[in-house]
């Protein structure tokens, strides 16, 4: 299996639901930071052009090399979604997706990062990111895999579980029939 088709396996109709249900995408937002916002309009069209690659999905590989902070280098965000509310105010949401056989590495660069590369960008954003004032994290994942990810959980401040999606959204959960 190549590289991240499995997470992509679970990430890409995590994406596409935040665009084709009402339901879903406030249902992510009740569970962020951004709960005031939950009726905000996700900008994912904004993105694709802002993004200037026509090839290149919306949500997915969203990364800079031009900020060396620890938070950016070398790393990527799995799902970047930009919101914008009804008073036009623009926050992201930097997912991490860790499919039910992934594990974070021991060190926690990873999951630190997360926080930091989503500051980082609500300051200033990378090139071909649409620009935004706020930003936060979250982390899909298995349930279980809480005991094992727990010193990681509290980079991530939407945690939202496969499990959840499969029982609230099962239309969301394509994993299952993959």
């Amino acid at each position: 299996m190549r590289y991240g088709s499995l997470e992509y396996m679970y990430a890409s109709p995590i994406a596409l639901a935040l665009i084709d249900s009402a339901a879903f995408r406030e249902w992510v937002l009740s569970r962020s930071e951004f709960r005031e916002y939950s009726d905000a309009r996700l900008l994912h069209k904004e993105m694709a052009s802002h993004r200037g690659n026509s090839s290149a999905e919306w949500w997915r590989f969203h990364f800079t090399e031009k900020c060396r902070c620890v938070g950016c280098s070398g790393k990527e965000t799995d799902i970047l979604a930009i919101f914008e509310t009804k008073s036009q105010a623009r926050f992201a949401l930097h997912f991490e997706v860790k499919q039910p056989t992934d594990s974070f590495k021991s060190d926690g660069v990873q999951s630190r990062g997360y926080a930091l590369r989503a500051q980082c960008w609500a300051a200033k954003a990378p090139t071909r990111v649409l620009p935004h004032q706020r930003a936060s994290t979250g982390l899909f994942f298995s349930e279980a895999k809480r005991t094992e990810y727990f010193e990681h959980l509290d980079n991530f401040k939407a945690l939202m579980t496969f499990e959840e999606i499969e029982t609230e959204f099962p239309d969301v959960a394509k994993w299952l029939s993959g």
